[in-house]
């Protein structure tokens, strides 16, 4: 099993042309990448159903500076600006308005792009400012090419199946550089903390994405690519950055995890049997147990004490009548 006729597409990719896709889930034609295998594991029922994640301000926050960091000559096609005023009928200058019937009109006039505030668009601006004030990071990204779209086959031993894959990889430094051995990606968070984005890196799957898509450009180029960092920005003022390199044990779990899920999307395929949540070993009757977890048990020892043994203590009242 292994990835086989791999090549690179394109470099600045535009996000339509690497989501476009012409065949369904569930469908052998339907090119997996390693966001693909990761909502995959996590239910496939749920995956071969269509869920997609819901939309919000941080997946919107993160699309914006990934488009003004590493394609700014893509902006004007995929976002409008949306001004800071505009005029009503009277002629007048006011503040924008999405109820004013000027701005809706506006607004109905941008098909085909993404309406950004100019207010996301200056906080975006602002972080990437910060993360440029670092010295590494401002010369990493001078010696890469970004957004860089991969394609091939991934050639499966146990069902038999070759099947389509693609990865899209926002950091790619240049032979030429002082960081030609690597391959990276920019991630906004909620915290940069060591500790915390290191517990997030598991819990999202990031080392599953560093490892698939590492794996699959060395197929693609033949190049000696053997680390994966990150640049981080916190998504929120002051915008601090931070830097992770993945370490050889992380990128080996990380490759386990996507084989093996590369392996059971394979299977389902070849069987057309997509388990949900409840498909696993601990079911009675296809019912999932929920028992309580150790911790549960002994969670009244961090409970407040109600055992007032100074209740004698109390003041008495004057009036008789009136209970404490």
């Amino acid at each position: 099993m292994s990835f086989t006729n791999c090549k690179i597409i394109s470099k600045q990719t535009l996000p339509s042309d690497y989501f476009a896709c012409f065949a369904d889930r569930g469908d052998a034609g339907h090119p997996v990448s390693s966001s693909t295998l990761r909502e995959f594991a996590r239910c496939p029922s749920r995956w071969r159903g269509g869920y997609v994640a819901p939309e919000s301000e941080a997946k919107a926050w993160g699309s914006l500076l990934d488009c003004l960091a590493l394609t700014p000559e893509q902006f004007d096609a995929r976002y409008a600006a949306q001004p800071k005023t505009y005029k009503n009928e009277k002629g007048e200058t006011k503040p924008w308005n999405n109820n004013a019937n000027a701005c809706r009109s506006w607004n109905a006039e941008q098909v085909g792009r993404e309406i950004v505030r100019a207010k996301d668009q200056r906080n975006a601006e602002s972080a990437i400012r910060r993360m440029v004030e670092d010295e590494l990071i401002a010369a990493w990204i001078k010696s890469c090419d970004c957004q860089v779209w991969g394609a091939g086959q991934w050639q499966d031993d146990k069902s038999g199946l070759t099947i389509p894959v693609k990865c899209l990889i926002d950091f790619v430094p240049r032979a030429d550089t002082e960081f030609c051995k690597c391959l990276g990606d920019l991630k906004t968070t909620r915290t940069a903390g060591v500790m915390a984005w290191q517990r997030d890196c598991y819990r999202m799957g990031y080392h599953f994405q560093a490892a698939f898509n590492t794996d699959l450009y060395v197929a693609a180029t033949g190049e000696d690519r053997n680390t994966w960092c990150w640049i981080l920005s916190e998504s929120y003022e002051p915008w601090e950055p931070g830097k992770r390199m993945l370490s050889q044990d992380f990128i080996t779990l990380g490759r386990e995890a996507y084989t093996r899920a590369i392996e059971n999307y394979c299977a389902c395929l070849k069987a057309n049997r997509w388990p949900g949540y409840d498909d696993n070993d601990e079911a009675v009757q296809s019912w999932t147990l929920v028992a309580p977890e150790p911790w549960m048990t002994g969670a009244e020892l961090f409970a407040p004490r109600f055992d007032f043994d100074g209740a004698a203590d109390l003041p008495e009242a004057d009036n008789p009548d009136i209970m404490l």
